[in-house]
C-alpha cells in the first residue's frame, strides 16, 4: 500500500472507497473476530455468518463511518454486540416456542401460531370428519372417551390390534391434513 497504515488513513480511505483497505482489514482481523465470536456463542455455526455480516455492514455504511476507538476495538465491539443480539434473540423465541407447547399460550406477531380457539379446533373437527367411518370412530373413542385399544375392541368387536391400526392411520391423515396449518411438533402434542 505504500503509506503509513494508521486507522484514520484506513477510514478516511473506506470512505472514499478503497477496497484494498476494506481487503487489508478483512484479512487482518477476519479469523480472530470468527474466534471470538464462536467463544461468546459457545459453537461456531452462525460465527462465520455473524462476522461476514458485520463486515458487509461496515462496507455498506463505510460514507457515513464513524469510528471513535481503534479500528479492532470498532470491530471486536460490533462482533459482541451482534453476538449478545443473537442469543437474546435465540432465547426469546426458544422460550416463545416453549411457551406454546407447554401451555398453548399465544402472543406476539402474525404467524402460523395466531390460529384462535375456535379456528383450530374447526381444522381439528374437519380433518377428523375427512377419516374413514370406521378409523374415525375409534380415533374418537381412543382421544376423547379416553379407551384403551382392549376396551375399544371389545366394544367394536374387533381386535386390539386393528384399533391400534386404527388410530395409526388416523394420526397419519390428521398429520397429512393439517401440515400446512401446524407444525408437526404441534400437531402431535394436539393428537395425543
Amino acid at each position: 500500500m505504500g503509506m503509513e497504515i494508521n486507522d484514520k488513513n484506513i477510514i478516511e480511505r473506506l470512505k472514499d472507497g478503497d477496497s484494498s483497505f476494506f481487503t487489508f482489514l478483512f484479512n487482518r482481523y477476519y479469523s480472530g473476530l470468527v474466534v471470538y465470536a464462536t467463544h461468546l456463542l459457545e459453537s461456531d455455526e452462525h460465527s462465520a455468518d455473524i462476522v461476514h455480516d458485520i463486515f458487509m455492514s461496515l462496507w455498506e455504511k463505510r460514507a457515513s463511518l464513524f469510528i471513535e476507538t481503534s479500528i479492532k476495538s470498532y470491530l471486536f465491539t460490533s462482533v459482541r454486540n451482534r453476538c449478545l443480539n443473537y442469543i437474546s434473540h435465540l432465547r426469546i423465541r426458544t422460550e416463545y416456542q416453549e411457551s406454546i407447547l407447554k401451555n398453548g399460550n399465544v402472543n406476539g406477531p402474525l404467524t402460523w401460531e395466531h390460529y384462535d380457539e375456535a379456528e383450530l379446533t374447526t381444522m381439528i373437527d374437519n380433518a377428523i370428519n375427512k377419516l374413514p367411518p370406521q378409523c374415525r370412530k375409534v380415533f374418537l373413542m381412543s382421544r376423547f372417551e379416553y379407551k384403551t385399544n382392549t376396551e375399544i375392541a371389545k366394544e367394536l368387536e374387533i381386535s386390539p390390534r386393528t384399533a391400534e391400526k386404527h388410530i395409526e392411520k388416523a394420526l397419519r391423515i390428521l398429520r397429512s391434513e393439517l401440515k400446512d396449518y401446524l407444525p408437526l411438533s404441534l400437531i402431535a402434542l394436539l393428537l395425543q
